[in-house]
């Protein structure tokens, strides 16, 4: 077609009579607003979406909230707008775009018993809050933040019932203890597994020495756990799988419970901003009360030193103090305030193709007691994006990075620990004053005069100020946790997910004694490096299906492979050639390395089927199968069912339903958990490293002379083990009353024995062993071997309340909204195991049943 000037110049003169009517429509439309709940309090971290145009944003913390939407995407069309945050009931919205600005504000009515929500359940699926059959505690950011704990486990403490969180100390960087429904094994730590944005990841606390002698759980440090690596300004919420039947779909790593922890992510929507700093100070409350009255001595006989070099008793019970006499406070003069400074900022943002999330942090952490060797720091940062590839397949990336550092104190039952010596001095002793200005050497009231040739001597006890300024124990972890999934959607029926995930931890420790110190008055350096590895891949196909209006549901299969490394390298240097530095190349005896690798291999397939009647009656069943390196040749699969009911009978009343019965739901489960036994149970192992005689003597190395020795291990190997059982049933009820101001909710559970449930794996005495006689170096030697010894039974009583505030009818609030959650568990029985909160049985087998040879 050929263009003419006549037929050109109509069509640029059409163009400009057209502009005033083209660029209003493409103008930017801003939509505004303030999200409060039904008790008229702002609500912040409200996702305000429109789903139509794939944008969408959060509101403030005072609950505003601003939308923008591209010009080029107006028309002045009618969207809906959508306002959902988790424990409100979803609110939406008809909005006409017009041009310059629209106001809409949402009003969102809490929604405690969470119905209608999508709930995580685990190794990829899903399942509505009304759907479950087992009981569901859920856990959202809002309440992990207000916890003010910087570790994520210490702030579930009181956030769910049953769930028991004990942290290891008060120091700065002390790990955190987590245990669901008390204790199920006799064996391992008791917590659960923990998964993160479907990964599972590593929570052991790592002891880098044991300070004297080797007493681990008497003295020491505190150390962090793996868990606390995770920013808790990045979590969205929590989700706690209590018993068997909700654990189930993770097989036998779910013997002691699941917490699953979803992050954040982007919001479609303009870019947005967020900086949150807290600042917090910490302080002993309760002091240790200490006589004042009597001096150093005994039996009311005051203690004397005349001469330098004198050694004094410990008694603190000696002659009355003349009046006058400076009295000094033991325990809170080692004190001061500490404080936590947190810093968060987060970028998040997005259109309706690409989301992206970026967060960083830097958290310190100054504790309490003075000197330079308390403090703690982390900075993490952690990058997810999601991109819609096609209208059918989504990828998603999602990687963080913790780095951690800290400065510690010895602790506990150790003579070269804080307060063991600090709270046995006398009352007018100045610890303050630890170095002798004579010599420049460690004086303790025990020694309160050292000589000029005591620098390898020890003190009795350590002088407190010592410790926490000359001893240094450090430690510093790098952490690494993230995934790569994909989501693809074939057909309208099937959706496929793929995940794959890694965890890698390397922590380096370094816990060292100075000379004269009274643990190892030579001094004494430990150096050790753990790194760990977890690589984790997981596939699922989710087919939904409709019979007829009345009957629906889903079936889901997958399939998954874990294996777990940890590589520790553990080296001990004894009697430092000078005061410093604390380097094993400043020892003079060295023992022999450490240096041993564990590896675990997990393979497993699962299926479930979810069959949903009239919409009042939700059934689901399922089964894993896992293979584990650790079991033993003769059966190395095992299988773990689950299957659960719920009925929605207010749905099934209807009309009958009376008033104030607002929602009321039946459900009952049943399934099985295991946990894996430890690695080379089914094998006999050989060592190098040195080794002691269970006294307090010097350890011994197998090599001697220069010729290359082995020792056995002390545990005969279990060919035929199997993992721990745990088989469960549990019913409850949720009920919710005069228009869901208040909820009630009842959950018992009972384990149950059965030949194979509830194997517990102990070191019992075996028999002497010929071969292992012909081996040992010194006549007939007794092994424990690992045994199917006994069976713990459980039951417990769960009964958790909730109340909303009642509302006049002009909107305002009558009372200060409450939300409180009470939880109660009894138990019956006694024996090995007992607990105030859920106590258990020791069953000793019988001859009749079944045990590994």
């Amino acid at each position: 077609m050929q263009f003419t000037r006549s037929r050109v110049v109509p069509i640029i003169l059409s163009a400009f009579l057209a502009l005033p009517v083209l660029l209003p429509a493409q103008a930017p439309v801003t939509i505004t607003g303030k999200v409060t709940s039904d008790a008229g309090l702002p609500l912040g971290q409200v996702g305000i979406s429109i789903p139509a145009l794939g944008v969408g944003g959060l509101s403030r913390d005072d609950g505003s909230y601003a939308i923008v939407i591209p010009g080029a995407r107006v028309s002045g069309q009618t969207v809906t707008v959508a306002a959902r945050r988790l424990g409100y009931k979803a609110q939406s919205a008809d909005i006409t775009l017009t041009p310059g600005g629209v106001t809409h504000d949402f009003v969102l009515t809490a929604n405690p018993l969470q119905l209608g929500e999508v709930v995580v359940t685990g190794a990829g699926t899903v399942s509505a809050a009304e759907k479950l059959g087992s009981v569901r505690n859920n856990v959202d950011s809002s309440l992990i933040q207000r916890s003010n704990e910087m570790n994520i486990v210490a702030a579930l403490a009181g956030k769910a019932p049953n769930v028991e969180v004990q942290s290891q100390a008060g120091d700065p960087g002390a790990s955190a203890v987590i245990r669901i429904r008390g204790t199920r094994t006799l064996n391992g730590t008791g917590q659960p597994l923990i998964v993160v944005d479907g990964v599972p990841i590593d929570n052991s606390t790592n002891a880098a020495a044991a300070s004297i002698n080797d007493q681990r759980y008497l003295g020491s440090t505190v150390a962090p756990n793996r868990a606390a690596d995770v920013n808790p300004n990045d979590i969205a919420s929590i989700e706690i799988l209590k018993g068997a039947a909700s654990g189930a779909i993770y097989g036998a790593r779910a013997g002691q419970g699941v917490i699953l922890v979803t992050t954040k992510s982007g919001q479609a929507g303009p870019t947005r901003y967020s900086l949150r700093s807290s600042f917090s100070v910490d302080g002993v409350t309760h002091g240790v009360p200490l006589q004042t009255k009597y001096g150093q001595g005994t039996g009311g006989v005051a203690a004397s030193c005349p001469a330098v070099g004198c050694r004094l008793t410990s008694g603190s019970w000696g002659a009355p103090l003349a009046a006058g006499t400076p009295v000094y406070d033991h325990f809170g003069d080692l004190f001061q305030t500490g404080y936590i400074s947190d810093n968060n900022l987060t970028i998040s943002g997005g259109n309706d193709r690409t989301l992206f999330y970026l967060s960083g942090e830097g958290m310190y952490n100054r504790g309490d007691m003075i000197g330079p060797n308390n403090h703690y720091q982390r900075a993490t940062v952690r990058l997810k994006g999601e991109h819609r590839v096609r209208d059918n397949l989504t990828v998603r990336g999602n990687v963080a990075y913790s780095d951690d550092r800290g400065a510690f104190i010895q602790k506990g039952s150790n003579i070269s620990g804080l307060l063991l010596g600090s709270l046995r001095t006398p009352p007018e002793f100045n610890n303050a004053d630890y170095i002798d200005p004579a010599t420049g050497f460690h004086r303790s009231y025990r020694y309160p005069q050292p000589t000029l040739t005591s620098q390898t001597a020890t003190r009795g006890y350590d002088n407190p100020f010592f410790v926490l300024n000359r001893d240094e124990a450090t430690g510093r972890t790098g952490h690494t946790f993230g995934n790569v999934s994909s989501s693809f959607v074939p057909v309208s029926w099937l959706k496929l997910d793929g995940n794959v995930g890694m965890d890698y931890s390397a922590d380096e420790r370094l816990e060292a004694l100075a000379q004269s110190s009274s643990g190892f008055p030579g001094g004494q350096v430990i150096s050790a490096d753990f790194k760990r590895l977890q690589i984790d891949q997981a596939f699922t196909a989710t087919a939904s299906y409709t019979l007829n209006p009345d009957v629906t549901g889903t079936l889901t299969l997958g399939e998954g492979v874990n294996s777990r490394t940890l590589h520790q390298i553990y080296v001990t240097g004894n009697n430092l050639i000078t005061p410093s530095p604390f380097k094993l190349a400043n020892t003079v005896d060295r023992s022999t390395p450490s240096d041993a690798e564990q590896r675990e291999h997990t393979t497993s397939f699962f299926g479930q089927l979810t069959v949903d009647l009239k919409q009042q009656l939700y059934l689901t069943g399922g089964i894993r199968n896992d293979g584990s390196s650790t079991f033993g040749a003769s059966d190395q699969r095992h299988w773990f069912p689950k299957a659960s009911l719920a009925w929605d009978f207010t749905a099934t009343l209807g009309e009958r339903r009376p008033s104030w019965l607002s929602y009321g739901k039946l459900r009952g489960a049943y399934g099985q958990t295991g946990q894996e036994p430890d690695p080379y149970q089914t094998v006999a192992t050989l060592s190098t490293t040195d080794f002691g005689d269970g006294g307090w003597g010097p350890s011994i190395s197998p090599t001697q002379g220069g010729r290359a020795g082995l020792y056995t291990n002390n545990v005969l190997p279990q060919p035929n083990i199997k993992p721990e059982r745990t088989r469960e049933f549990e019913g409850g009820a949720d009920l919710a009353f005069f228009k869901e101001r208040g909820d009630l909710h009842f959950t018992h559970g009972r384990d149950f024995p059965d030949a194979d449930s509830h194997e517990y794996r102990l070191r019992v005495p075996g028999p002497e062993r010929r071969r292992y006689h012909e081996r040992g170096p010194g006549g007939l030697l007794q092994f424990p071997p690992v045994a199917d010894a006994g069976r713990v039974l459980g039951s417990g009583l769960a009964v958790g309340q909730e109340r909303q505030p009642r509302r006049e009818p002009g909107g305002r609030a009558v009372r200060v909204p409450t939300r409180r959650v009470r939880g109660l568990e009894r138990g019956r029985g006694d024996g090995l195991a007992r607990r105030r909160d859920l106590r258990h049985r020791l069953h000793p087998m019988r001859s009749g049943d079944r045990r590994s040879s």
